[in-house]
């Protein structure tokens, strides 16, 4: 493109003044209608005439009537075949090819320009920084602000704007702060750039402030892009009186039925987890549905964990005539991963690949995730090798995946092929790997790849690497080792820490670091019921049950109930939810029925109920109708009655799964020879031919 602006062509006589600008007018007419087929005939008729190489403003209409309709190639050719080019010239081709999102050949149109010895203009300087910012090019940009400054244009409020936003778009907001406060006056233009600056970098309550600051100087210029900025801003810091304060001044503005303003306030509302205010702004138009607006509900309503609310909306989304996007399937198998929902997660797989979307790395990831957290590893590592593109969202799954069946080695493979494929690893991909060693027991592991975290990859540990690593030593059985990493840490364990060391001080019985566990997660967390549990679970063990009269006790005093158990199970387009000892199902005397036969067999198998850790002082009978009827054993009673041989028992639990019915559904698989696999609240459990897929190590 630039070899042809230093060529010269011989210049026929100009046309009469009058009639250059006649036809000037009409060159602007058919750009601002983007009728290019007239404004074609109009260019052959002044090429005839000899008027277009003879008038560089007639030339110069051309270029701008040519870049209004986006041919860019015939722009290209008539500059490069003008005999006489001038500022404006040069302007018209910067702007041109910066609109039409050529933005590096903008930026090197600029730089011919300045070779040529021909001063740029405040418009070319804008229009070349606009260039910089999409192409979140700093160095350019910062070039461009020097060549601002030698012209006088820096502090000019067109210019100024350009650059600031040009510097916010580029990540240096620092920058961007300083070319706004040098700005003697402000309009609402400038303004945006900053709030919209603020907003994109994550500096959210800065993008507040600059709205307020805004509004209190007077500026009545607000428009919709503004107010998209500061929505959006709000509801990343899910400020509920703030969002409703500042949905008044959009009302008040009178952009409330604007498209992209009406989205950007659902998708506040979303965000701050308020889906009630979300659906008025929804219902203000009811004809207003667009994938926007509804993806923005659907994601409102997967974060408040009501996931069948979601799915109406996703239904209602499609008899609307709305096809969802990538960001729809993302958030609505999403949805199904936290409920393990398989049937509706599986039936969102075959709409992505109706739709082609399967090919998109994010909706692809969020499969991946999908089937991991249904129990179906298999399909899921199908389904990741089948990812074209491998960002680091999809590396980051796949490892979770991996960590919350236990698969530490794969995990451990799967982190190694993500450093040789070039993807730098960041927190979320060494929580998830320091979890998969914290349950496959590969301590030596574990410790390797946390002191890694700042030596090798200058990421420094967060409370939840050092969580995982207590994690770790609990698991183990290495109780000191794991007070001794607390007592040295550079900050305080967080209350997922202590949880994790006073279940080891469970598993283990060692009552007095249980104690020390205990009194610490109590000041993070008092409410926490657990805390009481588990100390009154030690006791048992040891057979000290006056102190575990004490903790019930305290209990009823503090009246702090205990969570209770729930399991639930998918079946018949159902979820049978199940308590410890429910009775209320329909098909009770069935469940009871399966439940008596399958307690005969395993125990002919071999198995022996283990009631050391029921922190009850009762007869073993009672101990053992007690065990026999944990929600988590009805749920795969009626598993067994009401789901046909070919399909995999999944059943999943709010709590952790007990010790003795982690070793009936060994028996139970083996007796019935059903794959049983149970989701607990850390991790999943593969019941297959007598044995399970944790190594009895969890």
């Amino acid at each position: 493109m630039v070899k042809y602006w230093g060529q010269r062509l011989w210049r026929p006589p100009a046309p009469a003044a009058a009639t250059t600008v006649h036809l000037a007018s009409l060159l602007q007419s058919c750009g601002r209608a983007g009728d290019l087929r007239r404004g074609r005939l109009l260019h052959a008729r002044l090429v005839l005439s000899g008027a277009a190489a003879a008038s560089t403003f007639l030339a110069n209409h051309l270029i701008t009537m040519y870049s209004h309709c986006a041919d860019l190639a015939s722009a290209l050719r008539l500059f490069a075949a003008m005999p006489r080019r001038n500022a404006v010239s040069w302007t018209t081709l910067v702007s041109g090819l910066s609109q039409n999102l050529m933005h590096a050949d903008a930026l090197a149109a600029f730089a011919a320009m300045r070779r040529a010895g021909v001063a740029p203009t405040r418009f070319a300087l804008s229009s070349a920084a606009r260039a910089a910012a999409a192409l979140g090019a700093p160095l350019p940009g910062a070039q461009l602000h020097c060549v601002g400054v030698r012209l006088g244009f820096d502090t000019e409020l067109f210019v100024a704007s350009n650059l600031a936003d040009m510097y916010s778009k580029c990540g240096l907001l620092s920058e961007a702060c300083r070319v706004f406060d040098q700005m003697p006056q402000k309009d609402a233009v400038a303004w945006t750039a900053m709030i919209d600056g603020y907003a994109k970098n994550g500096s959210l309550e800065a993008a507040v402030l600059s709205f307020r600051d805004m509004k209190r100087e007077g500026l009545v210029g607000a428009d919709q892009h503004v107010f998209c900025s500061v929505l959006s801003a709000s509801g990343g810091l899910k400020d509920g009186w703030l969002s409703k304060s500042i949905h008044c001044c959009v009302t008040k503005a009178g952009f409330e039925l604007e498209v992209a303003v009406r989205n950007a306030l659902i998708d506040m509302y979303a965000k701050s987890m308020d889906v009630e205010s979300a659906s008025r702004v929804l219902k203000i138009d009811p004809g207003g549905w667009n994938v926007v607006s509804g993806t923005s509900m659907i994601d409102g309503y997967i974060e408040t964990d009501c996931v069948e609310e979601a799915l109406v909306i996703y239904v209602e989304l499609r008899r609307q005539g709305v096809e969802p996007n990538e960001f729809t399937f993302s958030s609505m198998i999403k949805g199904c991963a936290m409920q393990a929902l398989l049937e509706q997660g599986a039936q969102l797989h075959a709409q992505v690949i109706k739709t082609d979307l399967i090919r998109d790395s994010f909706v692809g990831s969020t499969l991946v995730d999908m089937y991991g957290k249904c129990g179906l590893i298999s399909l899921s590592m199908q389904l990741f090798n089948e990812i074209e593109y491998r960002t680091d969202i999809a590396w980051n799954a796949v490892i979770n995946v991996f960590a919350q069946h236990g698969h530490g080695r794969e995990a451990i493979q799967a982190f190694d092929r993500m450093i040789y494929s070039g993807i730098r690893p960041n927190h979320i991909a060494f929580v998830s790997l320091l979890t998969a060693c914290s349950h496959a027991g590969l301590v030596d592991e574990g410790l390797k790849y946390f002191y890694s975290m700042k030596e090798a990859h200058g990421i420094e540990p967060k409370e939840e690497h050092y969580s995982c690593i207590i994690d770790t030593y609990g698991r183990a059985g290495r109780l000191d080792e794991a007070y001794k990493f607390i007592s040295e840490m550079p900050i305080k364990p967080n209350a997922y820490g202590w949880c994790s060391l006073l279940g080891a001080c469970r598993m283990r019985g060692s009552k007095e670091l249980g104690e020390v566990a205990a009194q610490n997660l109590m000041k993070l967390e008092p409410g926490n019921t657990g805390i009481h549990v588990s100390l009154s679970g030690i006791y048992a063990s040891l057979g000290q049950w006056e102190d575990v009269k004490a903790v019930r006790k305290l209990m009823r005093d503090s009246r702090i109930k205990k969570l209770p158990g729930f399991s639930w199970v998918d079946s018949n387009k159902k979820t049978h939810v199940f308590g410890s000892e429910d009775w209320s199902h329909p098909q009770q005397k069935d469940i009871y029925e399966k439940l008596e036969e399958l307690t005969t067999r395993i125990k002919e198998e071999g198995y022996i109920p283990d009631t050391s850790f029921l922190p009850c002082n009762l007869e073993d009978i009672a101990k053992e109708r007690i065990l026999r009827y944990h929600s988590e054993r009805i749920a795969v009673a009626f598993a067994l009655i009401s789901m046909p041989a070919t399909k995999p028992i999944i059943v999943k639990k709010n709590l952790r799964i007990c010790i003795d019915c982690h070793t009936a559904f060994k028996f139970i698989c083996k007796v019935e020879r059903r794959d049983i696999i149970v989701r607990d609240n850390s991790r999943f459990h593969h019941f297959v031919n007598g044995r399970c897929s944790c190594g009895d190590y969890w």
